[in-house]
């Protein structure tokens, strides 16, 4: 399994706007190709001198599914919740190779 780890802090002015357009339009975009095969939000327990970060985790069984949506999908998707949010967001991606789930 492949986890493609995006981290997102978003600034509390727009958190709960954010989290609608997230729920409602970034999550499910990125679920539409069927190369991505599930997602977890979850909201990192830290505190923060400064706005709230997420971790958005999707899922794909095949290394190639992942290196596809990548390279020909995934840019307009980021580029559209960039131009909505940011500078008040930032945010990187991380992907992770599952060795081991018990």
């Amino acid at each position: 399994m492949y986890i493609y780890n995006i981290t997102f802090n978003v600034e509390n002015s727009i958190e709960q706007e954010w989290l609608d357009f997230v729920k409602k339009v970034f999550i499910p975009k990125m679920l539409k190709s069927g190369l991505i095969t599930g997602a977890t939000t979850a909201k990192i327990v830290v505190d923060e001198a400064q706005g709230t970060s997420y971790s958005i985790q999707f899922f794909t069984d095949k290394k190639e599914n992942l290196d596809h949506f990548i390279n020909n999908e995934f840019q307009p998707i980021l580029q559209e919740i960039h131009d909505k949010f940011s500078p008040e967001m930032l945010y990187f991606a991380t992907e992770l190779d599952v060795i081991d789930r018990q």
